[in-house]
């Protein structure tokens, strides 16, 4: 009696495993193969797209503080996190949402500068580090510090 019932219970756990297997394979292959591909698609990678990576204030007097904001674009398949804003300076101070942006999303990065106690030419350097393939992308602003 106990091997009848043995019999019956792992050939209806065998058919279950069965169907299941069937059932996964006829949703892959009704799927549409973009979706599968781009779920699956290891690859797949954020993209950070910005016309240009510098900016010149030009010339300036000590103390003036003037911001600009650089406007990129995500152009990959993966949406785009930026990890943090960093800056070569504490006179440059970087904002920017930290929201992930989707694929074909736009972004910006707004950069101040505060030129109290600077004198001639400044280079800064604001470090973007993101899920991008090379890892950190790097803006620049520069200024000339006139004395009065």
């Amino acid at each position: 009696m106990l091997k009848r019932i043995f019999y019956v219970f792992s050939g209806i756990a065998l058919l279950l495993c069965s169907c299941e297997g069937k059932v996964k394979d006829k949703q892959q292959n009704e799927s549409p193969a973009s979706t599968r591909t781009a779920v699956n698609d290891s690859t797949a990678t954020a993209k950070f797209e910005i016309k240009d990576k510098s900016f010149n204030f030009g010339d300036m007097s000590e103390g003036e503080i003037v911001t600009h904001t650089f406007h990129f674009k995500n152009t990959g398949k993966k949406s785009l996190v930026i990890l943090n804003v960093e800056s070569s300076c504490g006179c440059t101070i970087p904002k920017y949402d930290k929201k992930p942006i989707p694929p074909g999303g736009e972004g910006k990065i707004e950069v101040e500068f505060n030129s109290s106690g600077r004198y001639g030419k400044q280079y800064k350097v604001i470090n973007i580090f993101a899920n991008v393939p090379e890892k950190v992308v790097e803006l620049k602003i520069i200024a000339n510090i006139k004395t009065q």
